[in-house]
């Protein structure tokens, strides 16, 4: 149990060590909260009022989880964090003010952004997910950019034998498939005069981007291309063709089929064996629970989900095009 003042680290002394990375991802990990809980607040609200709501919620949550942590022996609730929470909510609620005063509005940024993408709520949300699967990316996946792994949820047993041949096939399968799957769903949120060719190449160079740094830090690979495999760049290759010809069918089209490609990897993903020569992530290795280790969670559990909103998305873009034909 802990002391009988359980908000007694409110007042304690300053901590004796302080790390610059603790105080940044403290404050990275409530940015994007105090951005939604203003884009949620706004619309009914001022935006002084919104903005000083998300502080304190985002406070309010930061409070709820340091107190929490009296309890735990392994954890130290820390006066810093609750402020650097704070401070993480209240500077996302500000950037989020800031992007809707008109003179950040007509930003030439603003207006690419509305020249390029739909402007409706599909437009938004299908940002929102291509850069979830660009973030997922970091999840150490055995089958570069699979999703939707669920075989130790599940306790599935894999369909074949692991060999060089059948890991090559499945890998080289994933990509591709992922690759016509996330071309597709661009070419979906983007306006309908736009092509989908350099915006998919832009994601997928930055989702490439992400594996190589989650190489060289969370994995400590000797090479930070180590992932790049013979099947990576055969599914790269495959893929990049097949979409090309598939961006030639109707927008409802599309959405069916990269929906059919998303089923295949999540698929393919939870049929194919481990690969026993990938080398385990150290941070996973450690006794310790650690920030890599709880990010790693996070984006493990981003991966699993991930599929399931693109298809949501998918469903929504298919029938919004129905309904416009009509």
């Amino acid at each position: 149990m802990p002391p009988e003042e359980v908000l007694g680290y409110l007042l304690a002394p300053w901590p004796r060590y302080i790390t610059l990375g603790d105080v940044v991802l403290n404050i990275a990990a409530y940015l994007p909260f105090g951005t939604l809980l203003f884009a949620a607040l706004r619309p009914r609200r001022p935006p002084a009022i919104a903005l000083g709501a998300a502080v304190l919620l985002g406070a309010a949550l930061s409070l709820a989880c340091e107190s929490a942590q009296m309890f735990l022996p392994t954890r130290i609730a820390s006066n810093l964090d609750l402020l650097t929470n704070s401070a993480g909510a209240g500077i996302g609620a500000l950037v989020a003010w800031i992007m809707t005063l008109p003179a950040v509005a007509d930003h030439p940024l603003a207006v690419l952004r509305r020249r390029l993408v739909r402007t409706d709520e599909l437009g938004d949300w299908g940002l929102i997910v291509v850069a979830l699967w660009i973030l997922a990316q970091f999840n150490v996946a055995s089958l570069a950019l699979g999703s939707g792994d669920f075989r130790e949820a599940l306790h599935a047993t894999p369909l074949f034998a692991h060999t060089p041949q059948s890991y090559l096939l499945a890998e080289s399968g994933v990509v591709a498939l992922a690759i016509v799957a996330i071309g597709l769903l661009v070419s979906m949120l983007l306006q309908p005069q736009r092509s989908a060719l350099p915006a998919t190449a832009l994601t997928l160079a930055l989702a490439l981007t992400v594996k190589a740094i989650t190489a060289a830090t969370l994995t400590r690979a000797a090479y930070w291309l180590q992932w790049l495999t013979p099947g990576v760049v055969a599914g790269t290759a495959g893929g990049g063709m097949l979409l090309a010809a598939l961006l030639l069918l109707t927008r409802a089209a599309r959405a069916v089929v990269a929906a059919i490609c998303l089923i295949a990897v999540v698929v393919i993903v939870n049929v194919t064996p481990e690969n026993p020569y990938q080398a385990v992530p150290v941070f996973l290795l450690s006794p310790q629970p650690t920030h890599l280790a709880n990010f790693g969670l996070i984006v493990h559990a981003l991966s699993q989900l991930w599929p399931f909103a693109a298809l949501i998305f998918l469903l929504a873009a298919a029938r919004s095009e129905r309904a416009a034909a009509r």
